[in-house]
């Protein structure tokens, strides 16, 4: 006799949980901080005003992003660095902070950073 298993939630965590269920019909990903995607998260970026790089962030979530997509693969930025730059600076604001955050790259040691 087989027992068949119930699916599970994803339970993802900034400050705050976000439970994802098969009931959740959409999850509203927040994708402006990402470099190959905003030319204005990029200029930032690249002119390390990461002050006004935390703006866009806050507004994604202000806006209702449940998920903060970053992504820091250019090859005119140290994404290394940048990426742990920024990471940090969300850390530290609790209004950005409280959801999850997405790490995007397709480098292996940006993503490690």
């Amino acid at each position: 006799m087989s027992t068949k298993l119930l699916p599970r939630p994803m339970r993802l965590s900034g400050l705050e949980p976000l439970v994802i269920t098969e009931e959740t019909n959409f999850v509203n990903v927040g994708e402006r901080t990402n470099v190959t995607g905003s030319r204005k998260f990029l200029h930032l970026i690249k002119k390390r005003q990461f002050d006004e790089a935390l703006d866009i962030a806050r507004d994604q979530v202000e806006g209702g992003a449940q998920i903060l997509d970053v992504n820091m693969d250019e090859g005119m930025i140290n994404g290394i660095e940048a990426m742990t730059t920024f990471l940090n600076l969300i850390a530290a604001e609790p209004d950005i902070a409280r959801i999850p955050i997405m790490i995007d790259s397709s480098k292996w040691e940006i993503i490690e950073a």
